[in-house]
């Protein structure tokens, strides 16, 4: 984020089993995959752990963000949310990337 402007904060919507830990694990994730993004505005992050052990990949990780007035949306699935908060982390960093290339 840049380092001129304060940090927006990240709301987040959870639903499911999910831990303070986690919460706190994907707030520096996302955090860190922004690091070098202009203008982050806005940050609504989603963290969801269905309970149904017939799914294959029941934790999900969504990440909305606004960037220099552009919509930037991240999601990752995993069998846990620790696994889906480190794809998200990737997903995210790629696309902020690709904004500052643009």
């Amino acid at each position: 984020m840049n380092a001129t402007r304060e940090r927006p904060e990240i709301r987040f919507l959870t639903s499911g089993d999910v831990s303070a830990h986690e919460r706190a694990a994907a707030e520096r994730a996302v955090r860190e995959a922004l690091s070098g993004a202009p203008d982050v505005t806005s940050v609504q992050v989603t963290l969801s752990v269905v309970n149904d052990p017939s799914l294959p990949r029941p934790a999900l990780a969504q990440a909305i963000v606004d960037v220099d007035g552009r919509r930037v949306r991240a999601q990752a699935a995993a069998p846990r949310i620790d696994e889906a908060i480190d794809m998200l982390r990737e997903r995210l960093s790629l696309r902020a990337t690709s904004l500052q290339v643009s």
